[in-house]
């Protein structure tokens, strides 16, 4: 069995933003571009910080360990992706109808990818296979 890859959830994201700019198109975009992060540094904290999250409090779990990291980095990882969870908690839950920031949802998503490659190529801890 193959396990889901998280990041395809960005090409779903860029999909919904470029079919329609109807506001439930732009919401649903937002999410899925978090959601492309979030599942990468999750798998990211695991491996290198060699613990498992429990499922309670996940997302805020992840971030904030990531935040309070010595290296400066893994602030950087937490920090855009606790903005990026801003963005998409107001798409998600916000009821009042309004446009939706997708292109800097996009950018931090890029922000994101490019720091977990650098990351994963230069680790900062060592981490286990």
């Amino acid at each position: 069995m193959s396990t889901f890859d998280w990041e395809k959830n960005k090409e779903v994201g860029m999909h919904l933003k470029k079919y329609s700019s109807k506001e439930e198109y732009q919401r649903s975009a937002i999410s899925r571009f978090y959601y492309s992060c979030f599942g990468p540094s999750k798998d990211y904290y695991e491996k290198s910080f060699r613990r498992t999250l429990s499922s309670k409090d996940t997302h805020k779990t992840l971030i904030n360990e990531l935040k309070s990291s010595p290296f400066i980095e893994e602030q950087k990882l937490g920090t855009n992706l606790k903005n990026l969870r801003t963005l998409r908690n107001n798409a998600d839950y916000n009821k009042k109808s309004q446009k939706f920031p997708t292109n800097l949802s996009k950018r931090k998503v890029d922000e994101i990818f490019s720091m977990l490659d650098y990351l994963k190529k230069s680790p900062l801890r060592l981490m286990r296979n």
